[in-house]
């Protein structure tokens, strides 16, 4: 995991992908890719702007960031944070999301790779959770591959862990 601080900006970079630091800046991308492919309940306060949400979302989850190509970093391709950490249980959450075009690439994977190591290294971490749809097949394979199990179903949701070792 290559790490960079531009400003008070956090970067880390992994194969072909960049993780930046969310800003107030990314707040029309940030919207759209939330409000498009959302899986759950919608996330949006009633009259709240773009700038407003994406604001809201920064000021409690310290770790949510933009994933970038490393050949092209001006064209955010998706996000992925940490999120909901339980620091008695030492267990945090983990989540994102891709435009469509990028699926199947294995970014994702490098990713939430990336995630993992920021959650072990700064916040000491023993275990990852991570939560979607049932159906939501692909995602469940990949959260598989990297060593998550199923850990409950909760609705029409499947939660998965991982031990850190």
């Amino acid at each position: 995991m290559n790490k960079k601080q531009a400003g008070s900006n956090k970067m880390y970079s992994k194969d072909k992908i960049i993780l930046e630091q969310l800003t107030e800046n990314d707040a029309e991308f940030f919207y759209d890719i939330t409000s498009r492919l959302n899986y759950g309940d919608n996330p949006f306060l009633p009259f709240e702007s773009q700038k407003e949400f994406t604001k809201r979302i920064i000021s409690f989850c310290e770790f949510t960031f933009t994933i970038r190509m490393k050949d092209n970093p001006d064209i955010i391709i998706g996000e992925c944070a940490l999120h909901s950490w339980d620091k008695e249980m030492k267990e945090i959450e983990i989540g994102g999301s891709l435009y469509p075009d990028y699926w199947g690439k294995g970014l994702m994977r490098s990713a939430f790779d990336l995630l993992a190591a920021i959650a072990k290294q700064n916040l000491g971490i023993e275990i990852l959770r991570g939560q979607t749809k049932i159906n939501n097949v692909a995602a469940i394979r990949l959260v598989e591959k990297m060593g998550f199990e199923k850990y409950r179903i909760d609705g029409d949701n499947v939660i998965m862990r991982k031990m850190m070792s």
